[in-house]
Parts: C-alpha cells; structure tokens; sequence
C-alpha cells in the first residue's frame, strides 16, 4: 500500500483504474515469465483445455478480485496507507476471532500474546494519529539535499504506516 500510496501523491490525476492496469499488467508479465521459466506456461493451458469449467470460475475471480482492488485504492486514495493498514490488520483480527468462535480453533498463549501486542500496536498508531503526531521523530535533518530528504521522508513512510 506504500507504493500506491507514495504514487497518488506524486501523481494527483492518476486513477484508481490506471493503476490497477499498471500493477495488473506488470504482474501478469511476471507471472508469465515465472510459468515459462518453470515449464509450467504449456500444462497450465492443458489444465484449462482439459477442465473448461474453470472459465467461469476464473472469470468470477476476476471480477471479484477487481472490485476488491478497486475498494483497497479508493481507500489508500482518500485515506491513505495507514488508514488501509490498520483496515487489513482489524480485518485479520476478526477473522481470527470468527475462527475461534465457529470452529473451535484454540489459539495458544503465545498466539494470544502476539494478538494482544498487534491490537496494541494498532490502537496506539490510532492514538498517534488522532493526535496528529508521527511514531518516529527523526532528529539531525539539517540543511540535506532534496534526495536525502526524500529518502528519510520515504523512510517513515514505511515505519509510519
């Protein structure tokens, strides 16, 4: 979420749907490469060939996974990284918890301590944003370079989110 985060703000009239395309396509090429590096490019069309009801499957997905997409830029768009970390994080937390409650899934002591600590966390970087102050302080800018500023500043971008 950084990267689309740091790109709508560089870029104020990039869209939502042409950053979806640009991260769509540079992971399509990816995945493309991947299959024929592995051999994999030629049985993975078998597949199809042989199961042709994965066509609606996939296309289900597909529609799915874009309106999902769609939903997590619009949020880092208008709300920013943190906002959509903190989003990702509560979502997982409640899953967990939906988990234990329907299947019975115990969760250890350890697992209820790191649940604790990232409930902490989260509700402290609220705190922290609530009160318009960042979780890091950095100290010793000086007079630096634009490159060096930028640097630092994308630097807490990733710690700060």
């Amino acid at each position: 979420s950084q990267w689309q985060s740091r790109m709508f703000k560089r870029h104020r009239d990039l869209s939502m749907i042409e950053l979806m395309f640009a991260t769509s396509a540079f992971s399509t090429v990816l995945s493309l490469i991947t299959l024929v590096h592995d051999g994999m490019l030629w049985p993975a069309f078998e597949f199809i060939r042989r199961h042709s009801e994965i066509q609606l499957h996939f296309f289900i997905f597909s529609i799915c996974s874009t309106v999902g997409q769609l939903f997590i830029f619009y949020t880092i768009k208008n709300f920013g990284a943190v906002v959509f970390a903190i989003i990702m994080t509560t979502r997982v937390l409640i899953s967990i918890a939906i988990s234990v409650y329907l299947y019975g899934h115990e969760v250890t002591s350890t697992g209820f301590f790191g649940l604790m600590l990232v409930v902490a966390a989260v509700c402290y970087r609220i705190k922290r944003k609530a009160e318009g102050r960042q979780l890091i302080k950095w100290k010793g800018m000086g007079a630096k370079s634009e490159k060096e500023i930028e640097l630092v500043q994308e630097w807490h971008e990733h710690i700060d989110t």
